[in-house]
């Protein structure tokens, strides 16, 4: 389960994401989306555990301005998993082009 600090960081940064004010990698062989900005780094990798049936993301959060790297595991049993999924959905169309 996320801390809510973090919890709240994260549901700012879909916010942002989905209205266009950030475009992230997005490297569709290994699941992984990753933004890059001054102050900090975040990825996320989806994976699915076979062992126990369920999915799951890593989250890497890096504070460049620190130097530091924390890292966040939510799978899909615990109640903050649809938030990341949800930023994982808008970080992956973040640079999408779309005909219309």
């Amino acid at each position: 389960m996320l801390p809510p600090r973090f919890f709240d960081f994260i549901k700012a940064l879909t916010a942002r994401t989905e209205r266009g004010e950030f475009s992230w990698s997005y490297d569709d062989n290994n699941s992984f989306v990753k933004l890059k900005e001054k102050e900090f780094s975040l990825s996320l990798r989806y994976s699915f555990n076979a062992d126990e049936k369920y999915a799951e993301y890593v989250i890497y959060y890096i504070d460049e301005i620190g130097n530091k790297e924390h890292r966040f595991y939510t799978n899909q049993t615990w109640n903050d998993f649809d938030f990341i999924r949800r930023l994982f959905d808008a970080a992956q169309a973040s640079e999408m082009r779309l005909p219309f």
